[in-house]
């Protein structure tokens, strides 16, 4: 990877594996899902790769978008890793959607997502994230649809878990990661949810695998070492 100036860590291997993979995306002009388990720094993998796009490319605000219980733990990782980015925490009824170009990075919840949707939408973000993307595994929901309103260079989908249950949970992420990729939800379940559910050796699996399989990374652990 290219490794940014301002950064106050030293990462693990699996984590310049993981920021090395996101340059990579942002060369292609792609998105991605980095689906690490917890524990393993996906948030200062993110936070790395957010310090060096700055570095290279000047001042322009990412949004990152996550559960209420892990907003201020972003912005405290943030602080500690990479201070050279201003941090606006959006939240709160006095909250002020009109101060976000003055930011390198804003942090704000699923539930205000859908609230502040027509504001956020008309901002061209450097950067989305969607921590726990797993929140948008319905095509459907209110959530799901306000995240795919975003604008943004690139599109990074965080979860440990991008397939709980079904396979249109998949289709949810990479299709917010990259828009089309996968087609209609409608052609996705004709195509490939409903011939892999009905037969999992269909050949058609090893297809969705390796569409999918360039834009989703798991990164794992040195297993000599601790975590």
């Amino acid at each position: 990877p290219a490794m940014p100036k301002k950064l106050n860590a030293t990462l693990r291997p699996y984590q310049k594996l993981g920021l090395a993979w996101l340059q990579f995306l942002d060369a292609l002009g792609a998105g991605g899902i980095l689906g690490d388990d917890m524990g393993l720094g996906k948030t200062i993998t993110t936070l790395a790769f957010l310090q060096k796009k700055k570095e290279a490319e000047g001042k322009k605000p990412s949004l990152v978008v996550c559960p209420t219980s892990v907003a201020t733990n972003w912005a405290n990782e943030s602080a500690r890793f990479t201070p050279g980015l201003r941090v606006l925490l959006l939240h709160g009824p006095s909250r002020d959607v009109g101060k976000i170009a003055k930011y390198d990075l804003v942090i704000t919840t699923y539930g205000l997502l859908r609230r502040d949707i027509d504001a956020l939408a008309k901002i061209d973000f450097r950067c989305v994230v969607l921590d726990e993307a797993q929140n948008i595994k319905n095509a459907s929901n209110s959530t799901t649809r306000a995240a795919n309103r975003l604008q943004a260079g690139i599109r990074l989908a965080l979860s440990g878990t991008p397939m709980e249950n079904r396979l249109s949970e998949l289709w949810s992420l990479a299709s917010f990661a990259n828009p089309g990729i996968l087609g209609t939800p409608r052609a996705f379940d004709r195509r490939f949810e409903r011939p892999i559910v009905a037969d999992r050796s269909s050949p058609l699996a090893h297809e969705l695998r390796s569409i999918v399989r360039p834009f989703l990374l798991r990164p794992k652990p040195e297993p000599s070492g601790p975590i």
